[in-house]
């Protein structure tokens, strides 16, 4: 995956818990999405960008409030900025 490719799946990804927020997503339904939007990603490179989201501070992992052992992300206020100063959101 190129730089460009990258991008857009992050933008994608970005675009995706927009889209639920206020609510989070699970990395399932993210990489469901993810394929919807044309990207055949597995999921070790969805961990990869959602850990890159979350060390810019655009993304935060949590634990599920039902299972402690799955993660749900969500959108935090700086990664909504960062889609509006992008003219996405």
């Amino acid at each position: 995956m190129n730089a460009t490719q990258r991008l857009l799946l992050r933008h994608a990804i970005l675009l995706q818990l927009a889209a639920a927020s206020p609510a989070s997503l699970p990395p399932a339904t993210l990489l469901h999405g993810a394929a919807l939007a044309g990207f055949r990603i597995n999921e070790q490179t969805l961990q990869a960008e959602l850990a890159y989201l979350a060390g810019k501070n655009l993304v935060q992992i949590t634990p599920s409030a039902l299972s402690q052992g799955l993660s749900r992300a969500h959108l935090t206020a700086a990664g909504r900025d960062y889609l509006e100063a992008e003219n996405l959101a």
